[in-house]
């Protein structure tokens, strides 16, 4: 005797609900335990943080072209490491060594810029000095480093002099008015610390500290113990890692909240008005809970955390499991009237549910083509949960339906004759006599996609996540036109093999600092240049009065022991800038985007590397330079969120096509199905194009999400549409109408549900949540109105053609 799954549920009712509380306890336990983890750099661990270039002579410039410089990328051999300031401002090729055990571990930066046009008054130099020290005894940040701590040089007589910009003493807490003024005196007569350490118009301070992760409460602390600043009449702008993730940790948690409680509004809204019925709600409703806590359960087990990328993922298990409770109600109404009951219903819809659950699966499974894990840990745990509610849908639903009381025929006559089935009347009748428009309209939308896909923008800057209007975005922006930006660009020059001390050599450091110079006067995105030879430039300016690169060897060998010297004395670690065999280079190029006027972003990453490419000429012949630092690796993170974008969309077509075709055994039905996903996804390539939405780390998966759930409706049209050919003598026509009667009303409703949810995304913080949700809503209605208009359509041309050319 065959094995009937449904028949037990049916007899076994309340047993079968005992078994899904017990393993929903389970699941519930673990889930307990996930957590948020609102650090956006976590999300680029994987990728490449450095590529380096071969110079060679020989060959004419042309702008912008790797090929025409002959820079033969070379692969990544060190790791790029941060010290003293965090990101802002240190960085070397030097393997991090491991911490000593009684170490704190600084993981982030905490940034504060103190701005006064009494800047420079004993007084406020004197209460500023208090605040940091205090700052730099918690148990929270690192000393701090500033101008106050960095060194200059003087000329005092026929000798060059190294001299700390501050000449306040540190057993004295108050500073003299001669300290302050000539703190200001040697801030002026040094170029290199503005942009730096000290705003372009000399009115702000840079003070950067090494932070651990922060939590609420502890950056309030630190927020109020700088209030006294505040009071005194300065301004206080704080930036970093450590802020930036408490902001972005303050919107994930209550977007999570608001967003899951909408999107449960919202669908149970669209299941009243078509069902009229309180099981219709309800039943729907604790499928979608248990479902929900199932598949965080699954990613607590898995090791996954919520990010900027899966946390959606509640809300696209309840939007996208719930249609299948739809499916399973929508039958048992449809079938009541004829005396089956909740079991043999559910078996009659068991094969759609399986194939629209495998297909949506394989959408998000695709996203395991990416080299992103925040997208494949995305793609895992909503496949997981898809997969639950369709489990729940085909054992829990049924075994309460069977205990509940039976639909009333005024809530099965609303299901059969209401609004969603005029709907479909009209469809019917709108394919029957404009179908040829229909086909047209594909076309055009084929048309505007091949003209609009290589076109779509890309965003990958974390500050795009917050709101627009955040108090937070506000200050870094202001951050970012004053001190020009917070992480810099780092390029290693490194000298041909077989050289020695060849940075030593005047011919040499000049042909990089002609390359600096033309980098800065071509960049206005680069609003500083920290260098060995921009140092040693500026202490032949004060040695002789001349700018640029000495041309006598002895004389630029004293100016570089000068520059060491100074390195040492400083608690910045500038001996990176060049190292002890005068061999290799380090130049930090401190940025922001002059046309936003903003923290770097990847425009301005993209113009810069423009510019360094673009003068690679300029620098001695075989030597390599190497582009490194954030900047550089978010824009080859942007690269490859295209790439995964196109290989993980290119699958879910290949994997859904071949799952229609064994399902249907027909090319013809298989090729059928694939139009309303390609309809879907091409439209919202032309809406991307012409309201400028950018992929970034959300929207990035929009197209394969849309493949594997739009196909669904595509799937249930076709199931019917196959079960009727050949069974009598009616016209393709005839069989069309008829399907599409009798699956229009489930196809309209599963698809308003879903829509009615991701619309919710619209009340997001972040604005790449809220662009999600409107191309998801985009292409489900066109994945619908293409499966009820445009497919029908192209099946009666078909039809049409074969008549023709069989005659």
């Amino acid at each position: 005797m065959k094995f009937d799954l449904l028949r037990l549920i049916g007899k076994h009712s309340k047993l079968t609900l005992v078994i899904i509380l017990a393993i929903t306890a389970f699941f519930l336990y673990h889930a307990a335990f996930l957590h948020l983890n609102a650090d956006y750099n976590s999300l680029m661990t994987e990728l490449q943080g450095q590529t380096t270039y071969v110079v060679e002579s020989g060959v004419e410039h042309q702008s912008s072209s790797h090929d025409a410089m002959n820079a033969e990328p070379i692969p990544e051999t060190g790791v790029l490491r941060t010290n003293a300031l965090g990101n802002h401002l240190v960085a070397s090729s030097e393997p991090t060594p491991p911490p000593a055990a009684d170490e704190v571990l600084y993981t982030t930066t905490y940034l504060v810029m103190v701005e006064s046009p009494r800047l420079y008054t004993a007084e406020h130099l004197s209460l500023i000095e208090t605040t940091m020290d205090a700052l730099g005894k918690t148990d929270y940040l690192s000393k701090s480093f500033s101008v106050l701590d960095f060194v200059t040089l003087e000329k005092r007589g026929t000798r060059l002099a190294t001299m700390p910009f501050s000449s306040h003493q540190e057993n004295q807490t108050v500073w003299t008015d001669e300290e302050a003024q000539l703190l200001k005196s040697r801030i002026e007569a040094d170029p290199l610390v503005k942009n730096y350490l000290v705003s372009d118009d000399l009115q702000g301070f840079l003070f950067s500290f090494e932070s651990i992760a922060l939590t609420e409460s502890q950056e309030n602390e630190l927020a109020d113990m700088l209030g006294v600043l505040t009071k005194n009449g300065m301004k206080v702008s704080i930036n970093g890692g450590a802020v930036i993730t408490n902001r972005l940790m303050h919107y994930l948690g209550r977007d999570l909240s608001i967003l899951l409680s909408l999107c449960f509004i919202a669908i149970l809204f669209v299941y009243y008005l078509s069902f009229k019925s309180k099981r219709s709600v309800l039943l729907p409703f604790s499928m979608s809970v248990i479902g929900i806590i199932w598949t965080f359960g699954t990613m607590r087990l898995l090791g996954y955390s919520l990010t900027i990328v899966n946390i959606v993922t509640p809300c696209m298990v309840l939007n996208l499991g719930s249609s299948y409770a739809i499916h399973v109600i929508g039958e048992y109404y449809t079938d009541y009237s004829k005396g089956m009951n909740s079991i043999e219903s559910t078996k009659k819809i068991l094969r759609t549910i399986f194939f629209a659950c495998l297909t949506t699966v394989i959408g998000f499974m695709s996203l395991l083509f990416s080299k992103t894990q925040a997208l494949r840990e995305f793609g895992v745990a909503v496949g997981f949960g898809v997969t639950y509610c369709a489990i729940l849908a085909s054992t829990y639903l049924p075994a309460q339906l069977s205990l509940v009381v039976p639909p009333k025929q005024e809530q099965i006559r609303t299901y059969r004759k209401g609004y969603l089935a005029r709907s479909v009347l009209f469809f019917d009748r709108t394919v029957a006599r404009k179908w040829p428009l229909f086909v047209l309209l594909w076309v055009l939308v084929i048309a505007g996609y091949a003209m609009t896909r290589n076109h779509i923008p890309v965003n990958t800057n974390y500050m795009s996540y917050l709101p627009k209007r955040d108090p937070f975005g506000k200050s870094s922006q202001h951050f970012a036109q004053k001190m020009g930006g917070d992480i810099p660009y780092v390029i290693i020059i490194e000298a041909p093999e077989g050289e020695e001390k060849f940075f030593l050599k005047s011919k040499n450091l000049t042909s990089v600092h002609t390359f600096e110079q033309a980098l800065y006067a071509q960049s206005a995105d680069i609003r500083q240049i920290l260098s060995f030879a921009s140092y040693v430039s500026f202490a032949n300016s004060v040695y002789s009065d001349e700018e640029g690169i000495p041309t006598s060897d002895g004389l630029l060998n004293l100016l570089s022991r000068m520059v060491l010297l100074m390195s040492r004395q400083g608690q910045e670690e500038l001996s990176s800038i060049l190292d002890v065999e005068g061999n290799t280079l380090t130049i930090y190029l401190q940025h922001f985007d002059a046309e936003e006027q903003a923290l770097w972003t990847l425009g301005s990453a993209e113009r810069i590397e423009e510019v360094i490419l673009a003068n690679l000429h300029l620098l001695p012949n075989n030597s390599k330079l190497t582009i490194s630092g954030e900047p550089h690796k978010t824009l080859n993170f942007s690269a490859e969120l295209l790439q995964d974008q196109r290989i993980s969309t290119y699958a879910s077509y290949l994997l859904v096509f071949l799952v229609v075709l064994f399902a249907f055994k027909s090319l013809s039905l298989a090729l059928y199905a694939l139009i309303p996903i390609l309809t879907g996804v091409m439209a919202n390539y032309i809406f991307m194009y012409f309201f400028q939405i950018p992929f970034d780390m959300i929207t990035v998966s929009f197209a394969a999400v849309a493949v594997g759930t739009g196909i669904d409706d595509a799937i249930h049209f076709l199931i019917r549409y196959k079960n009727k050919l050949g069974k009598d003598d009616r016209t393709i026509e005839a069989l069309l109408s008829e399907t599409i009667r009798e699956t229009g009303r489930p196809i309209i409703l599963t698809t308003l549900s879903i829509i009615a949810g991701m619309l919710m995304f619209l009340f997001a913080s972040y604005t790449p949540v809220r662009y999600f949700g409107s191309l998801m809503s985009m292409a489900l209605l066109n994945c619908m109105l293409a499966t009820l208009l445009v497919m029908p359509s192209v099946i009666r041309l078909v039809a049409y053609l074969k008549r023709r050319f069989a005659r």
